[in-house]
């Protein structure tokens, strides 16, 4: 039951807690909670788990993941200058060495995938090798496109993979895909998942458009990235909206106090309103059977740093590597 599977998710978060600023897996329990209710809500996965099940005990036939470094798990790895890498210390704890994921152990792709019945997430696309490429257009396994400081607009993110890309380079595997009993039915009982705007929104430059202009443009091209996806077969979406970004130590280090950029948050706030206005919207007149839900990530992130004891946190303002002011002045894998 879900709620059962947050409670078991919530008392194995707080066994596992470090004296770290934010735990990856405390953060990643309340999202997936959320995100496993709201599809069973709809009746998208639990619909899937009668179907599938004869499917190892998964939930989904396969897991498809796009967008930044919340669910990066090695894409950027591949990829030259001057896209960001995970180098140490992130990964420590998985499995001591670094993964290509931007945190120091599973992220929510891992999490979400587990909760789904795998062992951890897809390996990233640009990883794979033939015998993969192989297993992927038989539809034997799902695939991670996403890559971290990629952004839902093609402008940012310099030498990331784009939603856009991402989106492509899922059509080029899904055009060649042979599934049995058929592709159709395979990817609509699919989960993808998808995560972006945060890095938009550090990319913004006021000078070239408002930031209702521009909350508007990122929320008319997500939903052409989920449109394209819905048109190559996809039915399950699952969403990460926005979290609260005036409240990372990055933001807060140029506040007089330390206080989170309530400007930021209210374009945060901004865009997660109305990509619920405007995928329902889009889902009643072009998507017809999606089963979709959108994580509260603002919410939930905002409820733990108001009760981080509670959460199992010790601070919510200091980043957990790093250094400078707040952890925070110079990144994490900066050498040195």
């Amino acid at each position: 039951k879900p709620s059962c599977l947050c409670l078991l998710l919530a008392q194995h978060a707080r066994a596992r807690v470090r004296a770290i600023a934010v735990s990856a897996m405390a953060r990643s329990i309340a999202l997936v909670c959320f995100l496993v209710v709201g599809l069973c809500l709809v009746g998208a996965v639990c619909a899937s788990a009668a179907a599938v099940g004869g499917n190892g005990g998964r939930l989904v036939n396969a897991v498809y993941v796009f967008g930044d470094s919340l669910v990066d798990v090695g894409n950027n790895d591949y990829l030259p200058a001057p896209a960001p890498r995970a180098n140490r210390p992130y990964g420590m704890d998985l499995p001591g060495r670094p993964t290509g994921r931007f945190t120091n152990g599973y992220n929510l792709a891992d999490v979400i995938s587990q909760r789904m019945g795998f062992e951890m997430s897809p390996k990233p696309y640009l990883s794979m090798l033939p015998h993969d490429k192989i297993l992927l257009g038989l539809c034997k396994i799902g695939a991670n496109y996403a890559s971290g400081g990629s952004g839902i607009l093609d402008t940012t993110g310099k030498g990331t993979l784009t939603m856009r890309t991402q989106v492509e380079y899922f059509k080029k595997a899904a055009d060649n895909m042979i599934c049995y009993p058929s592709k159709e039915e395979h990817l609509a009982r699919s989960l993808f998942l998808l995560s972006g705007g945060g890095n938009d929104f550090s990319a913004f430059d006021p000078s070239t458009a408002s930031p209702q202009a521009y909350v508007v443009k990122m929320v008319t091209t997500y939903i052409e990235h989920i449109q394209a996806l819905y048109d190559m077969g996809a039915r399950m979406v699952g969403i990460l909206d926005v979290p609260p970004i005036g409240c990372t130590p990055g933001q807060r280090v140029g506040m007089p106090n330390g206080e989170c950029n309530e400007q930021a948050n209210s374009l945060a706030q901004a865009f997660n309103g109305l990509l619920r206005a405007k995928l329902a919207e889009a889902a009643e007149a072009t998507m017809k059977e999606l089963k979709y839900s959108i994580a509260a990530n603002y919410n939930i992130l905002n409820n733990m740093m108001d009760n981080s004891l509670v959460a199992g946190l010790r601070h919510v303002k200091t980043a957990c590597c790093g250094s400078g002011k707040l952890n925070a002045e110079v990144m994490c894998s900066h050498p040195g």
